[in-house]
């Protein structure tokens, strides 16, 4: 049953040093079934878990760590070090909708897949600050081939009706709840390709090959650094 009270449960807050007004939810809930079961963020590329780099990566700006009551213990230390808020999700079982719906409850939002190693802070903040600008109830980039990248995307609290809604239907792909949406903006990737050239934003590891091009992907951006 959807929490009506729009009130997520929260284990560890410190935001009070964040500088940018700017709220990043990252989603840690998946069970990793491609993986052998093992939680994607908390595997390492190039020596650093991808939940480290998510994090240092977002560090100016104010941060939620959405997981599943069973995950509290793995990411609390993790939240501490980067003062970020850890949220329960409200909705277990639904995959990354829950956790959406959960991160909205605080306001509006980017959200990033737990499993993106490589987002820029600066392709978060173009789309907090379009979708703001443009008062739409998403923005979601999408590529050439109308392929669309909902775990890196913007959604404004008013959006959180749409999920309730879907939830309620037992819809449970992104794509429907953003179907019920009044003002969704969809951004060409090229535009998002002038801030992230190579567009190594939109990285997801799904596999365990997706893990050997991401060592060889941050060691190339080791040598750029």
């Amino acid at each position: 049953m959807v929490n009506k009270t729009y009130q997520a449960r929260y284990i560890f807050s410190n935001n009070e040093s964040k500088i940018v007004n700017c709220l990043v939810s990252v989603l840690v809930g998946g069970k990793g079934r491609r993986m052998g079961f093992f939680d994607k963020p908390l595997l390492k590329i190039c020596g650093k878990r991808i939940i480290d780099r998510i994090l240092a990566e977002m560090s100016k700006f104010s941060i939620s760590i959405v997981c599943r009551q069973d995950n509290i213990k793995k990411y609390n230390e993790i939240a501490k070090k980067f003062k970020a808020k850890i949220l329960v999700d409200l909705i277990d079982g639904i995959g990354p909708m829950g956790g959406i719906y959960t991160a909205l409850t605080e306001g509006s939002t980017v959200i990033i897949g737990g499993d993106m190693p490589f987002v820029k802070s600066e392709v978060v903040e173009f789309l907090y600050k379009t979708g703001i600008k443009k008062n739409c109830d998403a923005l979601i980039p999408e590529w050439e081939n109308g392929k669309k990248e909902p775990l890196l995307a913007y959604y404004s609290r008013t959006s959180i009706h749409a999920f309730e809604e879907a939830i309620q239907k037992k819809e449970f792909k992104i794509m429907r709840a953003v179907e019920r949406m009044n003002d969704v903006e969809f951004i060409n990737i090229e535009r998002i390709r002038r801030i992230d050239r190579k567009l190594i934003s939109f990285f997801n590891i799904n596999r365990l090959d997706d893990l050997k091009r991401a060592e060889k992907i941050c060691s190339l951006i080791d040598l750029e650094e």
